[in-house]
């Protein structure tokens, strides 16, 4: 709306741009210019939630702020008593003169105000039934959904469409920020919801990402539940529909490969990497290099080779926002009870893949060893004599059994390390009697020495959220885009900073400014005499990268001084603590491939060879690709406990030196 102020939330790009309306606004009304018609009313709402919410330009002093909260203070009697007289048979009229973004608000008002007598049921009835949109608008007002709960159980029950609804309520993820939630009427029960899900599977043109987020629905006792001939039905419909879009002539498919190899050559470098006319990459490993490594060195080929692991050992394998192309976001709806397999996702696991299955070939053809007992000699020798931590030994299956053999006798070892390393945190020991009388444990239960082992972001705080998107964020807050480097197509205020020295605060638009403003007052950038921007703190940004990254940070791999940062946003509230062996993003990962209680897309490794729901015995293929991906697996937990040993140890160290010194 070109003329009117529409707030939609203290992280909208528009915030400036409408704050300057809303103080023009506020004074015209002071002045006596109070609005008569229903538009500039609802206008009046928004103005007052900006100014509540503490929207506020740097240059305004207290004093003018508090001007401005004290003239709109008023504006909730206004706006009532405005609405308190509108005619209900008018209603539908009124509503529809609005534009679109006023006619949320519309709904809004007269809920916060319980204003019910103004609607009449067939006028509702009327209004709704027409658009789905509406539905989703007043679904967000709770009170008139209650009030009104049988007409709209009527209406949602009458659309197929309404499967929309359900589906973003229940199964969509959220953006807990900007996404408002929906209330559905009491009365619409559990087969009222499946019902509607029936309907939208058998009707007439059924949208493919729909009908996955059907299948992806995990049963909920008290909101959603699908019974098995359902989802059967959901699962042939989205068969169906795949194939069809791929048979499609109208359909563009692209195609990528990569490729390694593993070469016996002398003088080549460990890695090298080629990229073919198409752009398809393959990674080349030297042999010889391999050759003349010792143990330690041929497991620690998974971070130093290929890569699975950063220097903090945090896992690069693991779904990554910031590797989400925004396309792909925008046409991929992913179920929030899923894990979100991005395409970038796919190739990089699929890539471990190739790795893990090539290097234990050669491990095995080539160098008299393989994979499997590299990483039993590195767990039961070297954490052993580096650490003193003495594990149980590993049992390994036989060269000579199936791959389904392997999976069935490899798989339990993973929960088997955990609950040893556990019962060694817990206990400083292992004890075979003590683990036999345990309950069981799962890899993602498994805890860390370090009581403050990882940093992650916490839930609900959109402070450190809003700093990540506005310093780091790739395309989203647009404060990269600044005269004189516009043409330079930086990704992030942070890639810009630390490439251009002299980026004006004075060159960026009003409408950019509160956000700039809002990373100065969070001390991530500041402005020197000269008006340019800087970085404040290069540590600070590390640690920033590492949380938009990962998702967490792992406090014992930075210095002093990088821990009182992490520290500091601690104590602000906009991070939280985590004791596991694993970072909640590795968690999901592990979860993900092992079992399908957390994520109801997982490869559920662990069901099918642990509980007996095994794949085909003749479907080798997919026995080798989970054979492969369990001992990846294996490996970064066996390289994770590593990382805990060693922190754990130098931990103890610093502890005694700074011990000694205070003596």
């Amino acid at each position: 709306m070109k003329d009117r102020v529409c707030y939609f939330s203290k992280d909208d790009l528009s915030v400036g741009h409408y704050l300057e309306m809303a103080e023009k606004r506020i004074q015209e009304v002071a002045e006596g210019d109070v609005p008569t018609d229903l538009e500039g009313v609802i206008e009046l709402w928004h103005i007052k939630r900006m100014i509540d919410d503490e929207c506020r330009f740097l240059e305004w002093t207290d004093e003018k702020f508090n001007t401005l909260k004290q003239l709109t203070s008023g504006y909730g009697k206004i706006i009532s008593g405005f609405f308190c007289h509108l005619d209900p048979t008018l209603l539908k009229s009124e509503f529809e003169r609005l534009e679109w973004t006023y006619k949320n608000t519309f709904w809004k008002i007269i809920d916060a105000y319980k204003l019910y007598k103004l609607i009449k049921p067939e006028i509702l009835r009327d209004i709704l039934a027409g658009n789905n949109n509406y539905v989703r608008e007043v679904l967000e007002c709770k009170g008139i959904v209650e009030k009104f709960k049988s007409i709209i159980r009527e209406i949602l029950l009458s659309n197929v469409n309404s499967a929309h609804i359900i589906l973003d309520k229940y199964v969509t993820k959220r953006d807990l920020r900007r996404d408002a939630e929906m209330h559905l009427p009491s009365n619409l029960t559990l087969a009222d919801k499946e019902q509607i899900l029936v309907n939208y599977l058998q009707s007439d043109d059924p949208n493919l990402n729909y009908v996955r987020l059907i299948t992806q629905i995990k049963d909920d006792k008290n909101n959603i539940k699908l019974s098995p001939k359902t989802r059967l039905l959901a699962e042939r419909l989205e068969k169906k529909l795949n194939e069809d879009l791929l048979n499609d002539t109208r359909t563009v498919t692209t195609h990528w490969s990569l490729g390694v190899q593993f070469i016996d050559e002398e003088g080549r470098l460990p890695i090298e990497l080629c990229i073919d006319e198409r752009g398809n990459p393959t990674y080349i490993y030297s042999i010889p290099c391999i050759r003349n490594q010792n143990n330690v060195h041929r497991v620690g080929n998974c971070i130093s080779l290929f890569g699975w692991m950063n220097q903090h050992f945090l896992l690069n394998l693991i779904n990554k926002q910031t590797e989400v192309d925004t396309m792909e976001s925008l046409l991929m709806d992913i179920g929030r009870d899923s894990y979100p397999t991005h395409i970038r996702f796919k190739n990089k696991n699929n890539l471990a893949l190739f790795q893990t299955f090539a290097y234990n070939k050669v491990l095995t053809q080539t160098l008299n060893s393989s994979f499997e007992i590299e990483l039993k000699t590195f767990y039961e020798k070297h954490l052993r004599t580096q650490y003193g931590y003495c594990g149980l030994p590993i049992s390994l299956p036989s060269n000579d059994d199936s791959t389904l053999n392997k999976c069935r006798v490899l798989c339990p070892e993973l929960d088997a390390v955990v609950k040893q390393y556990n019962t060694f945190v817990e206990e400083d020991e292992i004890d075979k009697d003590l683990i036999r009388l345990s309950k069981p444990l799962k890899v993602e239960e498994g805890k860390s020495l370090l009581i403050n082992k990882y940093y992650e972001i916490a839930d609900g705080n959109n402070e450190i959220r809003s700093v990540l998107w506005g310093f780091l964020g790739s395309g989203n807050s647009l404060l990269s885009h600044v005269e004189p480097f516009k043409d330079k197509h930086y990704h992030s205020l942070a890639e810009l900073l630390e490439k251009e020295n002299d980026v004006q605060y004075s060159n960026y638009a009003n409408f950019q400014k509160p956000h700039l403003d809002f990373l100065i007052e969070q001390n991530i950038i500041g402005v020197n005499s000269d008006g340019n921007l800087y970085i404040v703190s290069q540590l600070q940004l590390n640690v920033l990268r590492s949380l938009w990254e990962y998702g967490v940070c792992s406090y014992w791999h930075y210095n002093d001084e990088g821990q009182k940062i992490i520290d500091k946003m601690f104590d602000k509230g906009w991070l939280v603590k985590d004791d596991h062996l694993l970072s909640k993003p590795e968690r999901d990962y592990f979860s993900y491939y092992l079992d399908n209680g957390r994520f109801t897309n997982g490869m559920a490794y662990r069901n099918h060879y642990m509980h007996g729901s095994t794949p085909p015995v003749d479907d080798d293929n997919a026995h080798i690709a989970a054979y492969h991906t369990i001992l990846r697996l294996f490996a970064i937990l066996i390289l994770k406990i590593e990382d805990d040993l060693w922190l754990a140890s130098k931990t103890m160290e610093r502890s005694v030196v700074i011990g000694e010194a205070q003596v």
